[in-house]
């Protein structure tokens, strides 16, 4: 029988809420929607950083982002590679016969991670749009484009119309659709089709610019009590983003516009997954969707990445094989897209082709779920160039609660006044607005998360050799 191939879709920045699939009623996307009807949902599933490059290098590698330095995206703009021994599943992949190909975003620390890597940009088109500015004669008013309020040195695109028919996620999916159509038919695949949207510059191509009514959108205002309760470092990233100075009308366009991003990139899977069953291969092809990391729309403050909150660091997991897996199937247990390796080795049956040191399990071997799962940071230095050197910040998730706190990078348990920490009840408070961290009552569960943190570090140790070159500043 001929080894299955894998079709594996990635999006950046791309929150759970947007997806039909995850419980919104008024989304539309079909196609994301239609995979996971084939397949599997992780409805509470989260990234082991909630930033771009330790995400990703995370998920290919299989192992946590503290374990080879990378906390924020600092370390592939200095130029870091992995440590020596590293690999990644999709080079274990090639060797093993597969014909491996990235389209698309990339973003990862190993450049040879793919036998074939087919970049289209890194989430902009020059021309059209960049992160901070319209392609030179376009008019921001015409293309009604939100800024990131204030004075800044970084005016992020907010929201907007993309300013022309083709886009770096059209791109992908066309490169997508030409490989498969192009192929060596005579070696199984793997082919990660990687989108750039929704992230920043958020500006909805049309029509999609004007699929959704916000007053249809659940959109979660700014709520300055949830802002003032949230840890330090919290607050200073909302104070950075100034996200509460938009006005009403702009917060509604903003909710529209990313939305909007989301339903274009669920046509652009479509499309792939159409051409993907033409050629008659979509029965014997394994399909998964993920994405880096979510985004905060402005809800106490914050407006992009690099918390822990739900918005961000939760993200979507959809599994697809039909003849492999359930359809239909909801889990709810806590998940990691760390997991990505032993999942899809388990399905290919190339379980002991993963090293040793692999980290996550396989999500349908192993049912049970690890009761807690992880993620760790640092701020990069054009986010706090004053930060502690000695500290990171890590995050555990079990099925009721989120915490995280600052923790020494030695992996030593940090004394109560360098904690800084947020707690959540998420069957209670699923916004999380209510920060229980102070909250006497809260103290033994607090104690139980702490052991989890102490406990998940002691097995996967900070390397904090490399954290220099993580945070040094650059220029």
């Amino acid at each position: 029988m001929t080894p299955p191939n894998v079709l594996w879709f990635m999006s950046d920045e791309q929150r759970p809420d947007s997806l039909g699939c995850y419980g919104s009623a008024w989304a539309r996307t079909p196609n994301i929607d239609r995979l996971a009807a084939r397949g599997t949902v992780f409805q509470n599933a989260v990234c082991q950083s909630p930033v771009c490059v330790p995400s990703r290098s995370s998920q290919l590698s299989g192992r946590y982002p503290q374990e080879f330095g990378c906390l924020n995206n600092d370390l592939l703009l200095a130029g870091g590679r992995f440590p020596a021994g590293y690999t990644t599943f999709t080079q274990i992949l090639a060797k093993a016969g597969y014909e491996t190909v990235n389209i698309g975003r990339y973003h990862n620390l190993e450049p040879h991670a793919f036998g074939i890597n087919d970049v289209h940009g890194d989430g902009s088109m020059p021309e059209l749009a960049g992160y901070f500015a319209l392609g030179e004669g376009l008019s921001e008013k015409d293309y009604h484009v939100i800024k990131r309020p204030g004075p800044d040195q970084r005016p992020l695109i907010l929201a907007g119309t993309w300013p022309g028919k083709e886009s770096p996620s059209s791109r992908a999916a066309d490169g997508a659709i030409a490989f498969l159509n192009r192929r060596d038919t005579a070696r199984p695949f793997l082919l990660r089709c990687s989108f750039c949207f929704p992230h920043t510059p958020t500006l909805a191509p049309e029509p999609f610019d004007r699929l959704y009514d916000p007053d249809d959108l659940p959109i979660q205002w700014f709520n300055p009590e949830a802002r003032d309760g949230r840890s330090a470092s919290d607050r200073a990233y909302a104070d950075q983003h100034r996200m509460d100075r938009l006005s009403r009308d702009q917060v509604r366009q903003l909710w529209k516009d990313y939305m909007g991003c989301c339903a274009y990139v669920d046509e652009q899977v479509g499309r792939v997954v159409a051409a993907l069953e033409a050629t008659g291969d979509l029965e014997n092809t394994i399909i998964f969707y993920s994405t880096d990391h979510g985004k905060s729309l402005g809800e106490w403050g914050a407006g992009e990445k690099g918390t822990f909150d739900s918005e961000v660091w939760r993200v979507p997991f959809v599994w697809s094989a039909p003849g492999r897996l359930p359809q239909g199937e909801v889990r709810r247990e806590p998940a990691e897209i760390i997991d990505t390796g032993r999942t899809l080795f388990g399905l290919l049956g190339l379980e002991d082709s993963l090293p040793d040191a692999w980290r996550g399990r396989d999500l349908f071997a192993d049912r049970a779920g690890p009761g807690a799962v992880f993620g760790a940071i640092r701020a990069p230095n054009d986010v706090m160039p004053d930060g502690p050197d000695n500290l990171m910040r890590v995050a555990v998730r079990t099925t009721r609660w989120r915490m995280d706190v600052n923790w020494p990078i030695d992996g030593k348990r940090p004394n109560d006044s360098e904690m800084d920490g947020n707690l959540f009840d998420l069957e209670a408070d699923p916004h999380e607005t209510n920060n229980r961290f102070a909250a006497p009552e809260a103290a033994a569960t607090i104690a139980d998360l702490l052991a989890r943190l102490e406990a998940w570090l002691r097995r996967a140790p900070c390397n904090p050799h490399r954290m220099p070159e993580n945070t040094r500043r650059l220029h």
